[in-house]
């Protein structure tokens, strides 16, 4: 077991550099540029804005992280990387810990800016746990869909058609879900608790779903080995 985590903790140190130039890097900018745009709204008008307006800010930063991260599994190079020895899985982990880690300093940058432009008693209203956990939601929803379409196509971009799914998504239900199944709740709502148990229930499926859908198909492996063995 040890030496097995070994040999995969080398194998991702050896692609991280590969990696790190893979990733479409101006489109992750775009969205979160775009989010910490949105967040400076108050700072840059001087607006003092209530808790309630102030969490609506931060959900839209947050969904432009989100559309960012649609374009996480975008890869060019796909069909040529997969024919080396190393699982899908691996390699698909490293570009989310990657984008995921420099998401998670630009969250923090999101939270710095709205705190800048928030009286005391706005920020202190803001429950800053719960919507982070929507953020996090929100970018694991991008990123299971993104995998479903890797692992159920041959496309080598799923980024375009996932940040338009990722976009209409929370807007279709938030305008179809009934009440008591409402996403987008203000602090002050008596089912703000309620809401956000069913986020993290949307985050840990979206994570799992994207696990699931990280292996390479069987089948193609296994036309790839009968081809080898026929020649």
């Amino acid at each position: 077991m040890t030496r097995a985590l070994v040999r995969r903790a080398s194998v991702a140190a050896a692609l991280l550099r590969p990696t790190l130039r893979s990733l479409p890097w101006p489109l992750f900018a775009a969205g979160w540029g775009l989010g910490l745009a949105i967040a400076a709204v108050p700072v840059l008008f001087s607006t003092e804005l209530p808790a309630p307006l102030l969490v609506n800010v931060v959900r839209a930063a947050a969904l432009c992280g989100a559309v960012g991260m649609a374009f996480v599994l975008d890869d060019p190079a796909r069909h040529t990387t997969g024919v080396p020895p190393v699982p899908r899985p691996l390699r698909q982990a490293l570009r989310v810990v990657v984008v995921w880690l420099m998401g998670a300093v630009w969250w923090t940058a999101v939270l710095g800016v709205v705190r800048a432009g928030a009286d005391t008693a706005s920020w202190a209203g803001l429950p800053v746990g719960p919507v982070t956990v929507e953020a996090g939601a929100l970018s694991g929803l991008a990123l299971a869909l993104a995998g479903a379409v890797v692992r159920f196509s041959g496309t080598r971009a799923p980024g375009p058609a996932v940040a338009g799914a990722a976009l209409a998504l929370p807007v279709g239900a938030a305008a179809l879900l009934p009440p008591r199944f409402a996403l987008f709740v203000s602090p002050s709502d008596p089912g703000w608790a309620d809401a956000h148990v069913l986020w993290a229930g949307i985050l840990i499926t979206a994570l799992g779903t994207w696990a699931l859908c990280g292996p390479e198909p069987r089948r193609r492996l296994g036309g790839r080995f009968r081809r080898g063995g026929g020649g």
